[in-house]
């Protein structure tokens, strides 16, 4: 694919922040240690191609019947991992299926081992092209148009816990990448990495009835494994993060959500409560029933329980609970960072180690008795896994779980289900063929664009919906003019419909329904400033076009993503019920969003975040021409006090709707002005207040904290960019050590 291969990286690199090689990156395949390493043991001239590798199976009937398949994926890692997430690019192929059969030719006793072997002989049958073409490597003509003796080696395996306990060939009490003892996985030990090598000696070793303690004491199970002829490959390293099931479903909902909910005073019930009263957001899902009585989750709805879980805890528990989940999350947000380095691997590992200090919590309340469980001490190698193969959002099961839907279960709607295996695999071959053709044509024809057979099914890049707001505001997006106006200062852009939703919106109406109680006052003071001369005073008999809705365009983080993110900042007024000709359509409160404004250009020395302030955006409207020409959308907000009062317990800065003569302070600021849209979740006291709603709950709370959580984007500014800003200004022999460390680190790979 020439759309794909023009962005492959075919050999190794290193990206320094700093000049003195002391902050290193780790994003892709190639900037990682792995790379550096095996690319040593290569002739000279070779071109490493790490080859990554994934299993998963899966059902193919929704409710009803046992059929399942059990696909095997493979893709590379010389391409970029933000374009193997997407189903769309074929990036990762389908390569095998794994026979499902309950082996009933076997004893009961016999047949899960069996089962193990067939899985193990499968496997190596697949790979078996890659034993040679990796010792001796082979010639292929690259997508760049080069030729290239390639050495394709076995460099990653995405798998869940289970399928990484098979592909390591130990049980599942055991970790398959170290030799940590089943009853100390709860405790932040460093234990001895497994070893390919002696792990075939002891396996060997029992197959002929030798029985060494190895195989007892390493939790081993006897099994020929498909991985001991793969040149280059040490299969514990390849095992990789899983975020979605290790973190999302397993640290988080498994065992925090029930440990943290049991500890709030008021239990359960007061924790659905606070999330019933949650703020809104358009990112944001509300959870209008709470929690507790959800049987079945998904990941968007674990991320967005993420997103606002520690603001719940806030003030109802004990404060070490609160640190242990501040710990958790912290580390949940730095593992899905696209591209670390050294500075956020050292908060990595400061989060993993705040979990530990204040987990003792749990059993001091009689939540738990002991903390060995798996997947606590799966994430302690995160760390190092990211050092050797990149940034572990490359390697998150959840895009090879999307797998499932293009490579197994459309196939097998398409057949008669009947021999269905064999029949998807001609269905897929066929649509790979169309696949294909359709991206010479793209390439030999530019402008060409083929319909998509993922589209034809009814696919998309995601089958879950994050709920949003819900409201459907009339501003007409399908004729939107791309009206972008570039911020010289803070490098937003920002974009409204081409026509507004309400084009003639009186003072009176502004006032009433939107709450813009001085909107006159404060627009003849903008025009002041501003020194926009009027032909016509605006006066209560004035009518101004009002946007529902204005979208911000937000840079592009490396740590976050590699493109723009888009920001929808809504003002809409409450609508009442009315009766229609398609019956009764139901009231919607209004919708203010809260937003960070620029009131000024920061100073570095006193933080990220200094010359931010919240604000609450109540109108959104331009500024019609006979009362002064002036380009850029307007907005009417009611300011928050300034961000000063820091609570070091949640990592969260305090503030409250600020005032002036018993009055809400206010005035109109440009859509240049904007930094982003915020969340701010409310300080709910010890329990919460019974009349509040999450409608009323933004203009009844006394004081709210400043969301670090809600995005990515949000995280990165508001959480890690402020903790890397004390750490700088730390003692300097602290820093000095920090950088000593890191320096020991980059001496292994001096080259650059």
């Amino acid at each position: 694919n020439p759309f794909i291969g023009e962005k492959n990286a075919y050999a190794p690199c290193r990206v320094y922040r700093d000049q003195k090689r002391t902050n290193c990156e780790y994003g892709e395949m190639n900037t990682a240690n792995w790379s550096w390493e095996t690319q040593d043991k290569l002739p000279s001239g070779a071109t490493l191609v790490p080859v990554i590798l994934s299993s998963d199976k899966t059902n193919l009937t929704s409710f009803s019947g046992d059929k399942q398949a059990y696909p095997v994926y493979l893709g590379i890692g010389v391409t970029k991992h933000e374009i193997r997430r997407q189903p769309s690019a074929h990036a990762m192929l389908l390569i095998g299926y794994i026979p499902v059969s309950k082996l009933e030719c076997f004893s009961a006793k016999r047949q899960s081992v069996e089962g193990y072997q067939l899985f193990h002989e499968c496997i190596r049958t697949i790979l078996k092209p890659l034993v040679d073409a990796g010792k001796n490597g082979i010639r292929i003509n690259c997508a760049d148009g080069f030729v290239r003796m390639v050495y394709p080696i076995v460099a990653a395996y995405v798998a869940d816990y289970p399928e990484q306990c098979l592909v390591a060939v130990c049980k599942e009490n055991a970790c398959p990448k170290c030799t940590v003892s089943p009853k100390q996985r709860g405790d932040p030990v460093h234990s001895v990495l497994r070893d390919p090598e002696k792990t075939i000696r002891t396996l060997a070793q029992q197959s002929r009835g030798e029985h060494p303690a190895e195989f007892v004491n390493e939790s081993l199970r006897p099994i020929n494994p498909f991985w001991k002829d793969l040149p280059h490959c040490n299969i514990f390293a390849c095992i990789t993060p899983d975020i979605l099931h290790q973190l999302h479903k397993g640290v988080f909902k498994d065992h925090l959500v029930s440990w943290a909910s049991e500890a709030v005073l008021g239990g359960e019930g007061e924790v659905d409560r606070r999330f019933r009263a949650m703020t809104h957001h358009p990112t944001l899902r509300h959870f209008k029933k709470g929690i507790s009585l959800t049987s079945q989750w998904t990941g968007t709805e674990h991320k967005n329980m993420e997103k606002v879980f520690l603001g719940v805890l806030a003030n109802a528990t004990d404060p070490r609970v609160i640190r242990a989940a501040r710990g958790v999350l912290d580390f949940i947000y730095y593992a899905h960072f696209e591209v670390h380095t050294e500075e956020s691997l050292a908060q990595l590992d400061a989060a993993w180690v705040a979990f530990h200090e204040n987990k003792k919590i749990f059993e001091e309340l009689d939540i738990r008795k002991h903390f060995n469980i798996s997947k606590l001490h799966n994430i302690k190698h995160y760390l190092d896994s990211i050092r050797e193969l990149g940034s572990a959002a490359g390697f998150n099961t959840e895009a090879t779980e999307r797998l499932h839907i293009d490579l197994a279960k459309v196939g097998y709607r398409a057949t008669n289900k009947k021999a269905y295996i064999k029949q998807m695999t001609v269905w897929l071959r066929r649509r790979e063929a169309v696949d294909r053709f359709g991206l010479y044509l793209q390439w030999i024809m530019p402008g060409y664009a083929a319909k998509e057979a993922s589209r034809l099914d009814g696919g998309g890049e995601d089958e879950e919906e994050e709920e949003g707001d819900g409201d459907s505001d009339g501003d007409n997006e399908d004729d939107d003019e791309e009206d972008k106006r570039r911020s010289q200062t803070f490098t937003r852009s920002y974009r409204v419909a081409k026509k507004p939703a309400l084009p003639r919106v009186t003072v009176q109406s502004i006032v009433n329904d939107f709450g813009a109680k001085d909107f006159l006052r404060h627009l003849s003071s903008f025009l002041q400033d501003h020194s926009i001369a009027s032909l016509v005073q605006p006066s209560d008999a004035s009518t101004f076009p009002v946007y529902h809705r204005l979208q911000l365009s937000l840079p592009a983080i490396r740590e976050v993503s590699t493109s723009s993110i888009k920001d929808t900042i809504i003002a809409s007024k409450a609508e009442r019920g009315r009766v229609t000709t398609h019956g009764i359509k139901r009231g919607k409160p209004g919708r203010f969003s809260t937003v960070l404004v620029r009131v000024r250009d920061g100073d570095p020395s006193k933080g990220p975040i200094d010359g931010l302030r919240v604000a609450q955006v109540r109108l959104i409207f331009r500024l019609p021409e006979h009362h002064g020409l002036f380009d850029e959308p307007l907005l009417y907000v009611h300011w928050f006090k300034p961000l000063g009062t820091f609570d070091k317990i949640l990592g969260m800065s305090q503030t409250s709707f600020s005032s002036q003569n018993h009055r809400q302070r206010a005035s109109i600021i440009t859509a240049s002005q904007l930094f982003s849209s915020c969340h701010l979740i409310p300080y709910f006291g010890r329990t919460i207040n019974p009349g509040w709603g999450t409608d009323s709950v933004i203009d009844l709370a006394p004081t709210f904290y400043l969301n670090p959580y809600l995005r990515h984007f949000d995280f990165y500014y508001f959480r890690y960019l402020p903790d890397r800003h004390v750490f700088w200004n730390r003692p300097r022999h602290i820093v000095a050590r920090q950088q000593h460390l890191a320096l020991l680190q980059s001496a292994r790979y001096p080259r650059s």
